[in-house]
Order: C-alpha cells, then structure tokens, then sequence
C-alpha cells in the first residue's frame, strides 16, 4: 500500500522492502490495521524494515534489519518475527511515550459479576491489560468487577477495575454505556492468553484482508501462535 500525494504531518509512514511480496502485503496489511501506512520510498518513511542483504537506496530513515543473523550494531527483528516486539519498536520510534500492549478491535459477547449481580455485555476492544466494554448501566471509576469473555474456545475469568466511563450516546453508534476496564491483577498466564489470541487475530485478519491462506510460505516470516489456529480458518 502506497501513499501517493501529499500527507499530514503526523502520518506513521513505515518502509518494508524484502524479496519475499506476499510478505510484504501481509506485513503491510498487519501495519494498517495499526495506523500505520506503507510507502515504497523508503526515503519518505520514519523506520523501514529491510530484509538482510538487499542494496538500501542513497536516503533511508531509521533502518530495522530483518535477519537470523544480528548485526553488530543497529536495530534488528529475528525471524519469527514476534508481533509484539515489531509493535514495541514501532511504538517507540513515533512516540515519546509509547503504548506497551497492542489493542485490536473485537465484538464478544461477556459476562460481569459486580458485587454478586451478572449482567451481560461486549468487549469492544482488547489488550494484554484492559479493554473497552458495552453495559447495561453507567459504572463509576473505581468500580471492580469479575469479567468472563470466551477466547478460543476457553472461557477467561479476569478481575477488572473500571478507569474510564462514557454515557449512553455520547460517541457515535453508542446505544449503551461504554467503560474503559484495567485488568487486575492479571497472571503471567493470563497475559500469555491475550497477548497469543490478540497477536493471532492480527495475522488471521490480515490473511483474510489480502487473501492469504493461513498457509502461505510467507506466515513463516512470522511468530504465529500455534493454540487454536488451525480453528480460525
């Protein structure tokens, strides 16, 4: 995906130049999703990702090696490359106070235990440490409760605190009220399980996106969670 024309000051121009295109579509694809654009002049990107061995043009911003074999100086990803190590390096090169957790999008349905009572809602967005959420009734900040959401097939029980709280209609579709939850505490497990179900719907997405199977050659450029991926075909 390439930009053509002008573009605002604050757009997350990245580079990815390999030899392998299906790759290249499939990397460019997972950036999008994260607000990042791909431009094939590497000259006009902030960071560009290179894959080891290939002639780099007389003007380049920060280059991020892709290769088995680290260099002795400069900035790399070792193939599998892990998401969450791409995502952390993007973060920190376009920001002075980056995000540590990837956050995606979803729609599952969830269930709340606050203070004894069950209520249903949604997950509307997910990360390794909280998420956004639909409910029936406004919560103020502060307010704990006991989350269940189904995850691949395994249903996950996850202590959560309310951070942020938005009324009914004041964002546009939002037909309940919507709270921002942080998760706490949450285990080494725990946090495995999201990072691996958030990391895969990235990759399953992008596949989807750019008509992929999810077993292309290219995948292997990338650490795919192997729990329930054969399911998401």
């Amino acid at each position: 995906m390439s930009l053509l024309g002008g573009k605002p000051p604050d757009t997350k121009q990245v580079g990815v130049l390999t030899r392998n295109p299906q790759f290249k579509k499939l990397l460019a694809s997972i950036l999008a999703e994260w607000k990042f654009v791909t431009v094939d002049d590497l000259a006009a990107a902030r960071v560009a990702f290179v894959e080891r061995g290939l002639e780099l043009p007389p003007q380049v911003g920060e280059v991020v090696w892709l290769t088995s074999m680290p260099p002795a100086e400069g900035s790399f990803l070792v193939p599998p490359i892990s998401l969450s190590h791409l995502y952390h390096l993007l973060e920190a090169q376009f920001f002075s106070t980056p995000r540590r957790h990837i956050r995606v999008a979803v729609d599952l349905a969830i269930s709340l235990d606050i203070d004894g009572t069950w209520l249903e809602g949604r997950l509307l967005s997910l990360s390794g440490r909280g998420g956004r959420i639909a409910c029936p009734h406004e919560m103020p900040r502060g307010r704990s409760m006991n989350l269940q959401v189904t995850l691949d097939g395994r249903v996950q029980s996850l202590v959560a605190e309310v951070i942020y709280s938005l009324p009914a209609g004041d964002a546009q579709m939002n037909s309940q009220p919507q709270v921002g939850v942080l998760f706490k505490p949450c285990s080494d497990q725990q946090f495995e399980v999201l990072r691996q179900f958030i990391e895969k719907t990235c990759i399953v997405r992008a596949c989807t996106r750019e008509g992929i199977t999810l077993h292309d050659p290219c995948l292997s450029w990338l650490d795919v969670p192997a729990e329930s991926w054969t399911a998401r075909r």
